[in-house]
């Protein structure tokens, strides 16, 4: 088995390329971010978003698909400071810890407006079965209806902008051809969302699950798609992605609102 030497990630991690020293693609791009115009990518971010505002004049004009995490939270607040009127989407599993609940709370406490739809249980213990038998991932349905919501939501609300976090390509390593890649778009997820191999029709056709059970894991049509352009992206293509900031910005922010709003209880 070959490990990178720096993250000493294994080779067998799919789409994880090693160079002649030995240091797999992941390392070799966060070394290489000194060499980004990150003025540039900001000026891109900042055309995007007026064109997003000019589409959008009045409510919402952005989705940010959310678990209630450091992530979400910073792409949320980050939305706002950019002059953005963000709603959340959030996934939420089968079985929600009270962590988990609380976060997404905070969320709403700090005056973002969010989306939560919630699995049917009985189709998600179907799901949850069948793919772990298959492909051994339990939370399939999660990874796969944090893309399919948000996209589906912002189609049926005219919502021109989804804001993702970092690109899994840029910061995980994955082909070279995608490090430039902004947008997450319906072949991105096929190649790249958490698939696994399986495919919305396979439960159909193989495992008599009806297209109403499958529909919150459907991505739009083509023709759904073509009714309303949206422009999905990377977040984290546009400005240096950081884990660490993520946890500091989010705990500070929401800590400081929530204060603020217990004050005006009070």
């Amino acid at each position: 088995m070959n490990y990178c030497s720096m993250c000493i990630i294994p080779i067998t991690r799919p789409d994880q390329n090693f160079d002649e020293n030995n240091i797999c693609n992941a390392c070799n791009s966060y070394m290489n971010r000194n060499k980004i115009d990150w003025e540039s990518r900001s000026k891109q971010l900042l055309k995007k978003i007026d064109d997003t505002k000019k589409i959008k004049k009045n409510g919402w004009n952005c989705v940010i698909p959310s678990s209630g995490g450091k992530d979400s939270t910073y792409q949320a607040i980050r939305a706002r400071e950019l002059g953005l009127n963000p709603v959340l989407v959030t996934a939420t599993t089968c079985d929600l810890s009270k962590i988990g609940r609380e976060n997404i709370d905070n969320l709403k406490k700090i005056g973002f407006d969010t989306i939560e739809f919630c699995p049917n249980l009985k189709t998600r213990a179907k799901l949850n079965r069948i793919c772990l038998e298959e492909i051994g991932d339990i939370s399939w349905p999660e990874h796969i209806s944090i893309f399919t919501l948000p996209i589906n939501f912002a189609i049926k609300n005219k919502i021109p902008l989804i804001l993702y976090g970092e690109n899994p390509q840029i910061e995980y390593g994955g082909p070279e051809d995608q490090l430039m890649n902004t947008n997450l778009d319906r072949k991105w997820l096929e190649e790249f969302g958490g698939l696994l191999g399986l495919r919305v029709t396979d439960f159909i056709d193989n495992h008599n699950l009806t297209e109403d059970e499958m529909q919150m894991y459907k991505y739009p049509s083509l023709e759904e798609l073509d009714t309303f352009k949206i422009n999905s992206i990377f977040l984290g293509f546009f400005e240096p992605w950081d884990s660490h900031r993520n946890i500091d910005v989010s705990k500070k922010m929401v800590l400081k609102d929530l204060i603020k709003s217990l004050k005006i209880v009070i």
